[in-house]
């Protein structure tokens, strides 16, 4: 059974916005680099320092980087012990639980309703999303582009800031409308679209954060299309009391993490804006 270790946070996150009861159900032990906390408990569980995890056998281990300022400095350190991301370690905010280890971020899930009927008023009817659509709309180039392919589409918003004779498909985990192709990301559902990637444009706005394996799913849509369009608030911004109390992300990742992903892809970043100071939204297009 694979072993569940922390390392590092005890400066705020373990504390005071982890779960504590994910915490004393789901983790083996802790690891910190402070030699005050080496040797003591909490929650009953030892914490070691960083050399217990040479010890173990790395394909039955994950590492949950549980510190949020100090996450780079324990990323390198564990490079440099010969650990690979995604393989032995991740950021613990962005870890979604599994079958022997609940997720350690409280979490607000988007379809509850009473929970955040604000933010799908605000996504479905807000000033400011139709706002944010609207930069969107000056960053494609209609005279390249035949296909628009939206997902996490919502209510089509869009559609107003678009040629009438555009095609358009609109992609989301829930039928707003008759044309929309039903599919959770979250859940690695995609679309099978019968289109060429040529003249294709994706967009995907301010919804990478709710898709937990989110390199999957900017594999899939590159994939799709020779333009891709997306908007995300860097996690930075989000404040620590909004992210212990009502934290609807299934991912925590920086505007930089996705723009190396699409080169790894094969796009480059051609454009790029601020919105409102709230999202940057990237045009990539394929080299």
């Amino acid at each position: 059974m694979k072993k569940h270790i922390v390392f590092g946070g005890f400066d705020y996150a373990v504390r005071w916005e982890m779960d504590q009861d994910a915490v004393y159900t789901g983790i083996d032990y802790f690891v910190d680099n402070n030699p005050q906390l080496i040797g003591t408990t909490y929650l009953g569980k030892a914490i070691y320092g960083p050399e217990k995890l040479l010890e173990e056998d790395r394909e039955n281990i994950l590492i949950l980087i549980g510190s949020i300022i100090y996450h780079t400095e324990i990323e390198f350190q564990l490079q440099d012990m010969g650990f690979e991301e995604d393989i032995h370690y991740k950021w613990a905010i962005g870890f979604c639980g599994d079958e022997t280890c609940p997720r350690l971020w409280k979490h607000t899930e988007w379809k509850d309703r009473q929970g955040n009927a604000a933010n799908l008023q605000m996504t479905e009817s807000g000033e400011y999303p139709l706002e944010r659509l609207r930069i969107t709309s000056r960053l494609i180039d209609f005279e390249k582009t035949d296909v628009i392919v939206d997902f996490c589409a919502a209510n089509e918003r869009v559609r107003a800031f678009l040629p009438e004779d555009m095609q358009y498909i609109p992609v989301d985990y829930i039928p707003y409308s008759k044309d929309t192709i039903v599919c959770d990301l979250h859940k690695k559902e995609f679309p099978t679209l019968d289109i060429p990637s040529e003249r294709t444009c994706a967009l995907l706005i301010a919804s990478v954060q709710y898709v937990s394996d989110w390199k999957w799913l900017l594999q899939k849509i590159a994939q799709t299309c020779d333009t891709f369009i997306c908007a995300h608030h860097d996690f930075v911004r989000i404040n620590r009391e909004y992210r212990r109390t009502q934290f609807t992300n299934y991912n925590a990742i920086f505007n930089h993490q996705i723009i190396l992903e699409m080169q790894k892809l094969g796009f480059v970043m051609t454009a790029a804006c601020d919105s409102h100071l709230k999202d940057v939204i990237m045009k990539f297009e394929r080299r």
